[in-house]
C-alpha cells in the first residue's frame, strides 16, 4: 500500500469510528465474559469461627480475676457439690463402662426434688463436678454422663454383664446428712439401679466418724461433698482429684488430667483456665467417670 492509498483508508476507518461513536477495541470483547457459575478466586484464608464452649454462660468472663481466686466469695453462700464417688480399685468399678453405666441411671432431677423437700438450700441437678458459680458455665447435661436408662443398660452388656447372676456384690455407703437426707437419697439411688439396671445394691448408713471410714475402708461406693473454702475451680479440681490429693479419697489419677488442672493453676487469661477447666470436667465425668455428680447447692458456713 503507497502513502496516498494509505491516507484515504486512515481516513475511512476515521470517518467510520465517528459515526458509529465508540473507539475501536484491540482485541474482541466475547458476548458472555463471566459465565454464570463463576466463583471468584478467595483472597484471603478465612479466619475460622471459634468452637463454642458447652453448657450455658451463668457468668461473663470479663467479671472474672486473673489470679486465684478468680471470683470473690459469701460465706453465707459457700458453691458446694454433692456427689458419690466410685472406689475404683474394686470390682466391677474397675471398668470404666460399668460405671458410666451406674451414672446414666441416676436421675438427678427426681433427686434434687427430693433434697428440696428435706431442706437443702437451692439445690441444682449435675453432671459435672465444679458449681456453675464457681466454674461461671453450667454444664449441667452437655459435659458428663446424663440420665438415659436404655444407654446404661446397653453399658452394662458392653462391660460383659450379659448376665446379672455373675454381677459383683455393690454396697453404697453414706451418713445419715441433716433430716436424713442422705440416707434417703441413697435408698432412691439403689432404688434407680435396680430399676433400670437390675442390680441390687446395698445400703450401709455410717452415723459415727464417716468419713474416717470413706479414708479406711470405703465399699464399692460412697458418698461425699464439698464446699468451696475460695471460689476458684482450682479448690475443687486438683484439691479433690489431682494425684495425690489429701481429699483424693477414691485415689483417681490420670496424668492428661493432671496436666490440664495444673496448666490451668497457672494461666492467668480466664478463658484459657475456664476451657481448661471445662476439658478437666470432661476427663472426670465423662470419660473416666471417677464419680457420680448429684447437685450443686449452696452452703452457709462462716
Amino acid at each position: 500500500m503507497n502513502k496516498s492509498i494509505g491516507s484515504v483508508f486512515n481516513a475511512f476507518v476515521f470517518v467510520t469510528v465517528l459515526l458509529s461513536g465508540c473507539a475501536p477495541a484491540s482485541t474482541p470483547i466475547p458476548s458472555n465474559p463471566i459465565p454464570a457459575t463463576f466463583t471468584p478466586e478467595p483472597t484471603a484464608t478465612p479466619i475460622p469461627s471459634p468452637t463454642p464452649l458447652p453448657g450455658l454462660e451463668a457468668l461473663p468472663l470479663d467479671t472474672f480475676g486473673k489470679s486465684i481466686p478468680w471470683l470473690p466469695m459469701e460465706n453465707s453462700a459457700r458453691p458446694g457439690s454433692y456427689y458419690f464417688l466410685f472406689n475404683l480399685s474394686k470390682p466391677p468399678f474397675t471398668n470404666a463402662l460399668v460405671r458410666q453405666a451406674f451414672a446414666a441411671a441416676i436421675d438427678r432431677e427426681a433427686i434434687v426434688r427430693i433434697a428440696q423437700d428435706l431442706g437443702v438450700t437451692n439445690p441444682r441437678p449435675a453432671t459435672t463436678f465444679t458449681p456453675p458459680e464457681t466454674l461461671g458455665r453450667d454444664l449441667y447435661n452437655a459435659v458428663g454422663i446424663s440420665f438415659h436408662p436404655a444407654d446404661a443398660r446397653q453399658l452394662l452388656t458392653q462391660a460383659g454383664y450379659t448376665d446379672l447372676a455373675n454381677f459383683p456384690p455393690v454396697t453404697l455407703i453414706t451418713n445419715p446428712g441433716p433430716e436424713g437426707v442422705n440416707a434417703k437419697i441413697g435408698e432412691e439411688m439403689i432404688r434407680m439401679w435396680q430399676i433400670y439396671l437390675g442390680v441390687n445394691v446395698t445400703l450401709e448408713i455410717v452415723a459415727e466418724k464417716y468419713f474416717n471410714r470413706v479414708q479406711t475402708d470405703p465399699t464399692e461406693i460412697f458418698f461425699s461433698n464439698w464446699a468451696a473454702d475460695y471460689n476458684d475451680p482450682d479448690d475443687f479440681l486438683l484439691e479433690n482429684f489431682h494425684t495425690g490429693s489429701q481429699y483424693n479419697y477414691n485415689h483417681f489419677s490420670n496424668l492428661e488430667f493432671d496436666d490440664v488442672v495444673d496448666r490451668a493453676a497457672t494461666a492467668s487469661d480466664p478463658a484459657v483456665r475456664q476451657e481448661l477447666y471445662i476439658q478437666a470436667e470432661r476427663i472426670l465425668c465423662e470419660t473416666e467417670v471417677a464419680l457420680i455428680p448429684i447437685y450443686h447447692t449452696t452452703l452457709n458456713i462462716p
